[in-house]
């Protein structure tokens, strides 16, 4: 690349990405293109009967069971299938259902906007649906081993936690360490949702670190470092695997390999480099995730936040009246840097604003990492060898019970999360024009913040 050294490297980075964007908008209409074509389509709206593969983790509510289907007739397509909750389906199983087909369609929320359902399916290139199914396993384990292990492990390790202690909090220790949010119940979920603090229950980027720098930290107490950190990056990969890999997920694990990578080579890891690398790996893997997949959108932006708008945040007044201690003035800098970051958009695509999720993070983050530690061993513990209720099960059901209490409450005010109506698109555009200018001016000049790792 000797011929590129004349240039500066501003001018490169502006002509690779005029080129990624054109390469990815080909990519995008290449795919748009692709769609299936298939027998199916005739059937739609009638009965059928399909033979399949689950290739998703079975959504597994009180009446129902919900997976998707892999279907090869002539051409290979997706279908998402809901059928009676017994007997219960796994991944991996080739399964025989008869139902009738039909297309997805969007729907409007209780915020008046409309979800584009169609879209969101079509991002995992699902593209039909069938209801209210009869079905017949045919057989088992056609899967991945991996993920048919790791799958099997997960469901062990709820069951053992339903053992020790019951509902919610049984449903709040699974969401909290591996994601499973479909047993909170409606009410409980919203109220998670209206004091924003949902993200602890669906698995962030904060779930993902705590969870990787608790293998590190034990990895290290007896290997040597190097080690550590390649079995801490092997951790990080199926803890996102057995979380079902979703995009917030994915994000924050594609990040902390980098991060251990570069501790692993004594090298500074640059943090905004690290996550546009994520994002450009996750959308050329799958180029429909930028444009209808909302949570990596909300993901990316609330990540831009934490790095460019939390460290200003910090140095203010306001920030610098919370103790360092426990984390509360990190933990401070950071909700709010997020919230303003994702604000203008959360309103245009969601239209729901949560007033008191300042105040319950900065109650509710300093226990989850103590949760998610004890919860986690005492679950094992009750799994291998069925020693039932312990000492370490009345730890983290009294942390699991006062995270519990505290979203009640406070979602239980009028005004704990306010709905907005139409919000035009201009102003999300004028809203993001003037934070980068903001910051612009901020730090002068708009250099990578870099962040140097522990060695």
């Amino acid at each position: 690349m000797f011929f590129l050294k004349k240039y500066k490297p501003r001018n490169i980075i502006i002509a690779l990405f005029i080129t990624f964007f054109i390469l990815g908008g080909i990519r995008f209409e290449g795919k748009e293109m692709n769609q299936p074509k298939n027998i199916i389509d005739d059937k739609v709206g009638q009965s059928a009967v399909l033979t399949g593969i689950v290739v998703s983790e079975v959504e597994y509510r009180p009446s129902y069971q919900r997976f998707v289907m892999k279907v090869s007739e002539e051409s290979s397509y997706k279908v998402l299938v809901s059928a009676d909750r017994y007997p219960a389906i796994f991944y991996g199983d080739k399964v025989r259902v008869v139902g009738k087909i039909d297309k997805p369609s969007n729907f409007i929320t209780d915020t008046g906007r409309e979800f584009d359902y169609v879209q969101y399916l079509a991002k995992d290139e699902i593209y039909y649906r069938m209801s209210f199914a009869r079905f017949e396993i045919l057989g088992t384990k056609y899967g991945s081993r991996i993920r048919y292990s790791l799958f099997r492990f997960k469901e062990s390790f709820l069951q053992a936690a339903n053992r020790i202690i019951p509902d919610p909090e049984s449903a709040l220790l699974a969401g909290i360490l591996l994601g499973v949010k479909q047993s909170l119940g409606s009410n409980l979920e919203q109220a998670f949702i209206d004091t924003g603090t949902i993200h602890i229950v669906v698995l962030s980027g904060y779930n993902v670190t705590v969870v990787s720098e608790a293998i590190v930290r034990t990895l290290q107490s007896f290997l040597p470092k190097n080690l550590a950190l390649s079995f801490g990056g092997l951790g990080i990969v199926l803890f996102a695997i057995i979380t079902g890999a979703t995009t917030t997920t994915v994000r924050a694990a594609v990040m902390g390999i980098l991060g251990l990578l570069a501790r692993l080579t004594n090298r500074t890891y640059q943090i905004t480099r690290a996550l546009f690398l994520a994002a450009f790996v996750m959308v050329l893997i799958n180029p429909y995730a930028l444009v209808f997949d909302i949570s990596f959108q909300l993901s990316f932006i609330a990540t831009l936040g934490l790095i460019f708008i939390s460290p200003i945040i910090e140095k203010t007044r306001i920030a610098q009246l919370f103790p360092i201690r426990f984390g509360l003035r990190e933990i401070f800098s950071s909700t709010i840097a997020t919230q303003i970051a994702v604000l203008p958009y959360l309103l245009y695509r969601i239209g729901t604003l949560s007033i008191v999720s300042p105040l319950a993070n900065m109650l509710v983050l300093p226990v989850i990492p103590l949760a998610m530690g004890v919860g986690f061993l005492s679950g094992l513990i009750e799994m291998m060898f069925g020693f039932g209720v312990n000492p370490m099960t009345w730890v983290f059901f009294g942390l699991l019970r006062y995270v519990i209490t505290l979203v009640e409450v406070l979602s239980s005010f009028s005004w704990s999360a306010l709905s907005v109506g139409y919000f035009n698109s201009f102003f999300v555009l004028i809203f993001y024009l003037g934070i980068i200018l903001f910051l612009v001016r901020w730090y002068r000049n708009p250099l990578v913040p870099m962040v140097r790792v522990k060695k």
